[in-house]
């Protein structure tokens, strides 16, 4: 059964009060948790209706009315805690959604360094590479020119008539008669510079001829005070 009384004490800090009721004598408590969360919290003097219950070997207020409050109160509380509600969703979206935009553009920026760095080293790389290549060829060169200058020009080997004659007795199939590029000249006995009319034909007789004395220092450059050279 319902009874009907108004509030005659409330502690705000301790979350409980005392409801007096018509006709008898003790106040019936009440706590905070057993009261309508709808239009804020209890008023003194504010009508109830509620079931007498007992807990704990007490008695005390449940089911709690608040008969004070007409339907409008109640209706408007309802929809201003739903919109109450609806705005923090909203905020809370708005604020996930501005973080993930905050941490997509951090995630490019950093994509876009990286890829610089790797490009940068990339580059450095090529370029130590041709570096080397360059050095590599450069040295290459060097060994080169240093082993000409340390061998010279070799002299043009020339077999004596002995050992011609040997080889053309024993291999005749392996030796081929070098045929002299200019016909004007041809080995006739003649093994001096002296007897020799130009440098052309000395250096004729040089090569193609057995038996000449005309390269005292074998560079193979034949009569060279003669002609000159």
């Amino acid at each position: 059964m319902f009874l009907e009384g108004k509030i005659k004490k409330y502690n705000t800090e301790r979350g409980f009060g005392f409801i007096e009721v018509e006709g008898k004598q003790e106040d019936i408590f009440f706590h905070i948790s057993d009261f309508p969360k709808i239009a804020g919290e209890p008023k003194l003097g504010e009508r109830l209706k509620f079931l007498l219950v007992e807990d704990k070997g007490k008695f005390k207020a449940a089911n709690i009315v608040r008969l004070d409050l007409n339907n409008s109160n109640i209706t408007y509380a309802s929809v201003a805690n739903q919109s109450s509600k609806r705005f923090i969703s909203q905020e809370h979206s708005l604020s996930n959604s501005k973080k993930s935009k905050i941490f997509t553009v951090m995630g490019l920026i950093v994509i876009a360094i990286l890829m610089v760095l790797v490009f940068q080293k990339y580059q450095s790389y090529q370029q130590s590479k041709e570096l080397k290549t360059a050095q590599l060829i450069n040295e290459q060169k060097r060994i080169v020119e240093e082993q000409r200058k340390a061998i010279g020009e070799l002299p043009e080997l020339k077999l004596s008539e002995k050992t011609q004659r040997s080889l053309e007795s024993h291999h005749p199939e392996s030796i081929q008669t070098v045929q002299p590029t200019n016909t004007q000249f041809k080995c006739d006995g003649r093994t001096h510079c002296s007897q020799m009319h130009s440098y052309e034909e000395a250096l004729f007789f040089l090569r193609n001829c057995p038996n000449t004395q005309m390269d005292g220092n074998n560079d193979g450059e034949p009569c060279e005070r003669q002609f000159g050279r």
